[in-house]
């Protein structure tokens, strides 16, 4: 019987938990090629372009570890139709993603716990997300992170990759 790997993109806004997941994805699934979306480095003030870069990037590597059977989960700030827009893309067996959400209250908590205010009122990444999730063709998946702990997203998330 042939393995079929799957990529995976597990998003979300800032204050989502995502980079904090990784570790525990990783523990949880050794089979898995876990990464975080920014371990590329990321520059001061990023733009689109060096989004869609890095996504193109994480991208390949899916098609690498497709190659050797082995799934690949990226973990960070990625879009659906952005996956979408690369030809790579459509070389993977199976995309599927995860959407990190959480209350508008939540995230700002959660944003001034981080130091970091400019953020709080920028809520076009966490609607823009919501609407891509709505209008993509890959399978997903929508876990409200605002009343659960770290502990709690990951276990839902190792529910889902199963």
């Amino acid at each position: 019987m042939k393995i079929v790997s799957n990529s995976y993109f597990i998003t979300g806004a800032e204050g989502a938990g995502k980079s904090s997941l990784v570790p525990l994805i990783k523990k949880r699934f050794p089979n898995i090629d876990v990464h975080d979306f920014d371990s590329v480095g990321v520059p001061p003030n990023p733009q689109l372009q060096w989004r869609l870069d890095t996504t193109l990037h994480w991208i390949k590597i899916a098609l690498k570890n497709q190659e050797k059977n082995k799934s690949t989960c990226i973990i960070g700030l990625s879009f659906p139709s952005e996956v979408e827009e690369f030809e790579e893309s459509k070389k993977l067996n199976k995309i599927l993603y995860c959407l990190l959400d959480m209350h508008e209250k939540e995230r700002k908590k959660r944003l001034r716990k981080r130091n970091t205010p400019e953020m709080i009122e920028d809520l076009e990444q966490l609607n823009k997300l919501r609407e891509d999730f709505k209008q993509t063709k890959y399978k997903t998946n929508i876990i409200d992170t605002s009343n659960l702990s770290l502990n709690e997203v990951a276990n839902e998330i190792i529910d889902w990759l199963r």
